[in-house]
């Protein structure tokens, strides 16, 4: 059985690749989107899973696919990740779920995504 779906949102391929290849590795399902517009146009398929997004992005930035994702009632976990400066305090005043400081090991990752699944992810619904 695998677990939730993670949509994985960063506008870097190098790193989306192989954090997508990471996320396979400890049984997640992975739907990529290359940047915030990209995810915010699927809205209609964010029914279950959490969300990583990256907030170092062009236009929208992490902050701006937060309030977008909420105005539209989107309720998924959201788990930010950055590779610059302390922005806890913002990400956490955004709402988000969890804050990640790249760069991060797969064992830090998986821990946090099977902790934020296990707590607050949907199920799939299939």
């Amino acid at each position: 059985m695998s677990k939730a779906i993670v949509h994985l949102v960063d506008d870097d391929t190098t790193v989306r690749n192989m954090l997508t290849r990471l996320l396979l590795s400890g049984g997640y399902e992975v739907r990529e989107y290359g940047s915030g517009a990209e995810l915010i146009a699927a809205t209609d398929r964010l029914t279950d899973g959490c969300i990583l997004l990256d907030i170092n992005m062009p236009e929208p930035d992490g902050f701006a696919v937060k309030r977008m994702l909420s105005d539209r009632g989107i309720d998924l976990p959201v788990i930010m990740m950055t590779g610059s400066g302390d922005l806890t305090l913002l990400a956490m005043k955004a709402g988000v779920d969890e804050l990640m400081m790249k760069p991060f090991g797969r064992s830090e990752l998986l821990s946090v995504l099977d902790q934020i699944s296990a707590e607050k992810c949907p199920a799939a619904t299939s």
